[in-house]
């Protein structure tokens, strides 16, 4: 097992803080879940959560105090979260035991032992927990087994009945680990799928976890699994195509710029050819120009690779890019080689700057001006003018412009 010493900054002053508080207040807290998880398989451990049996709001303050940080507190969940600057946040909850009152329903919690926390969680390999006083494990459920078996395994029959969001962390946790699902775990959520399991769930819990899908290193093989398992078919329609080659260009895009919107353009990529995209988006919480840009993609990615074959200028093919968000050019870009370097001028026209003002030009104000600076410019960086004419050019175009907008006599 890799040991506390060994973790990074800032996760091991964190542990060793709470460690310090727990003696100090009497308290035994225990490192659970994904943590430990990641721990015994040699990864970067990125979140604290912490289990005690009694004393948890007595240790989230004391560590509070410790580190001049602030407690939240959750009494609905009996947990409690601490920030500090410098530090990750820690969670702090007390040992749960949880009921279903209804399929798909977010579960009642009360308070309880170790045992019963570890055996309420979604699968084996998150239900282990160490002892931080001194690094003894915790495993009720055989999870370290299934470490080594490299296997996710849920922890009762109905796990994917109760829950069915727990499809999505189960595809993503394999996914993300190289795992597989265990034989009798597979079957399970198959036959949850098959049964509707998702129809007791809303639309908001499912986008919540095909967003954090999308933000997975392994997001397009975790897309597909979803898709390909008919997990998606509550969101979307039922894949009549692959699309795993586009999802896979969407993240190479991500990469080169993470700027882009990465939920526009999964979202974009999975809705392409469905005549009802407007209405999936229900539940996705995309704000109005987020849904207009994911369904700029949806509706007419395809009619702007025409317009672009048709465009026979280079100031035709501007006009065209103009229209378009980052999320469109960057696919065009993808799935169109060929045009590739023209994106690239455009993008290098927009970094263009005129040495020419408005004032300079010696002609009445109102928006022709700008609109003819704005021509200048497109005229100068095209090669159609020489920059020295610029301001020649710009005025008689102004002069145009005003000429038109004003009403005939």
């Amino acid at each position: 097992m890799t040991a506390i010493p060994e973790l990074p900054n800032p996760q091991r002053r964190a542990l060793d803080l709470v460690k310090e508080a727990a003696t100090e207040k009497g308290c035994r807290p225990f490192l659970v879940g994904g943590p430990v998880r990641d721990l015994l398989l040699g990864r970067n451990m990125i979140d604290i959560d912490l289990t005690l049996e009694e004393g948890a709001p007595i240790l989230a303050r004391a560590v509070a105090k410790r580190v001049d940080g602030r407690v939240r507190s959750f009494p609905q969940f009996l947990t409690y979260k601490v920030t500090a600057e410098g530090l990750p946040e820690i969670d702090i909850a007390t040992a749960r035991k949880e009921r279903y009152r209804a399929p798909g329903a977010l579960p009642t919690v009360t308070e309880g032992k170790l045992k019963d926390d570890l055996l309420r969680r979604d699968f084996s390999i998150n239900a282990i927990a160490m002892d931080l006083r001194d690094g003894s494990l915790h495993d009720p459920a055989n999870g370290e087994r299934d470490l080594h078996a490299r296997q996710i395994r849920v922890l009762h029959d109905k796990s994917f009945i109760d829950d069915p969001t727990r499809i999505f962390r189960a595809l993503r946790l394999a996914t993300r680990l190289g795992f597989t699902l265990e034989n009798k775990t597979f079957e399970l959520m198959g036959e949850a799928i098959a049964s509707g399991a998702f129809e007791t769930v809303s639309k908001e819990r499912l986008w919540r976890e095909l967003f954090l899908a999308m933000d997975e290193q392994t997001a397009p093989r975790v897309l597909a699994e979803l898709r390909n398992s008919g997990a998606l078919d509550a969101l979307f329609l039922p894949p009549r195509e692959d699309v795993s080659e586009q999802l896979q260009d969407v993240a190479r895009l991500i990469e080169r710029d993470p700027s882009l919107d990465r939920y526009v353009l999964y979202t974009g990529i999975m809705l392409r050819g469905d005549t009802e995209a407007i209405s999936r988006l229900e539940g996705s919480g995309f704000s109005q120009k987020r849904a207009r840009n994911t369904l700029h993609i949806v509706y007419d990615l395809e009619r702007f690779e025409e317009a672009l074959a048709s465009a026979r200028t280079e100031r035709q093919r501007f006009r065209l890019y103009k229209s378009a968000t980052p999320e469109m050019l960057s696919l065009i870009g993808a799935e169109k080689p060929d045009e590739a370097p023209r994106l690239a001028r455009y993008l290098e026209f927009q970094t263009f700057k005129l040495p020419l003002r408005g004032n300079d030009l010696e002609v009445p104000g109102g928006p022709h001006v700008a609109k003819a600076l704005e021509r200048t410019r497109e005229a100068v960086f095209n090669g159609e003018i020489a920059v020295d004419d610029a301001r020649t050019f710009a005025r008689e175009i102004a002069l145009k412009y005003l000429k038109e907008q004003r009403p005939e006599p």
